[in-house]
């Protein structure tokens, strides 16, 4: 087990923080510049990209800003490599929404959310995996939402890309453990732009932004050795969460019927006695062959 740092030090380490030009990757962005990484600054507007920069020059940081859209991974990468020399901690927080309910929404709301969340994540990780791969080091910190695990009226294509996103999370954290690549998840509640029109006042005045960063921070550090972790944080509280499944029922093959399962279909979302908690592929063969 590697020592527990005192500090959170991020001095030689080169971070990049995807929709960095406000709201929380804004602050991942200053916090990760305060504890001494150089931060490379990803933002869509030049102009939103460059205050941050300034702002963590003027605060005694370094950063450097890089442009593009969140979709154009190899463009961030790139950018991050010719400013940086090296990555070695990504964390993917662009995003959008386009909330509608599902009867009404566009095919061009529902790609444009999936593609900027899902496809975005997707994008700029796949650009960056074999860099973090040759130098067997990386940490990377994705962001998915409550939605993601739960749903929520309107939110049809952000929550679907949420709910990507954990997969994508426990997908890459079991194939980069080789390589020294942790790879986790965090679900951040906080006051931002984006939540400003659905946040009442105690919303805001309860769920900072500030009060999310040192979870993100700490999932990039080095020191940090969990892989494939779903962290739900909002105002200075945080949990992980992980899937739980029902006892279950087993049904007799020879007499199964539709009016068999229909009978005992309350049953099957039993969580009362008997719940497990699955954590792999195989955990699913193996109950449903009665291992």
């Amino acid at each position: 087990m590697p020592e527990t740092p005192t500090t959170a030090d991020f001095r030689d380490q080169v971070v990049v923080v995807t929709g960095a030009g406000r709201g929380l990757g804004r602050r991942y962005a200053l916090d990760f510049a305060a504890a001494g990484a150089f931060v490379v600054v990803h933002a869509r507007r030049a102009d939103a990209a460059r205050e941050v920069v300034a702002e963590i020059g003027h605060r005694g940081g370094h950063a450097v800003p890089v442009v593009a859209d969140a979709r154009d991974g190899a463009a961030i990468v790139a950018g991050a490599l010719a400013e940086g020399g090296r990555i070695d901690a990504l964390v993917v927080n662009a995003g959008a929404v386009r909330d509608r309910s599902f009867g009404r929404m566009t095919a061009d709301e529902w790609h444009e959310v999936v593609d900027v969340h899902l496809g975005g994540a997707y994008a700029v990780t796949a650009a960056a995996w074999p860099h973090l791969c040759t130098q067997r080091y990386g940490r990377i910190v994705l962001t998915t939402s409550g939605a993601g695990m739960h749903g929520n009226f309107g939110q049809a294509n952000y929550a679907a890309a949420k709910a990507g996103i954990i997969a994508l999370a426990k997908t890459l954290a079991i194939e980069g453990a080789r390589f020294g690549i942790g790879v986790n998840a965090v679900a951040p509640m906080a006051h931002t732009g984006m939540t400003d029109g659905v946040f009442d006042d105690d919303l805001r005045a309860g769920l900072p932004a500030e009060s999310v960063s040192p979870f993100v921070l700490a999932l990039a550090h080095p020191a940090c050795t969990r892989g494939g972790a779903v962290l739900e944080t909002g105002g200075g509280w945080a949990a992980e969460l992980r899937w739980e499944r029902a006892a279950g029922v087993r049904f007799d093959t020879g007499t199964l019927t539709p009016a068999a399962v229909l009978a005992d279909l309350e049953r099957l979302g039993d969580f009362t006695t008997g719940s497990t908690h699955p954590a792999t592929t195989a955990d699913c063969l193996d109950v449903a062959l009665g291992r």
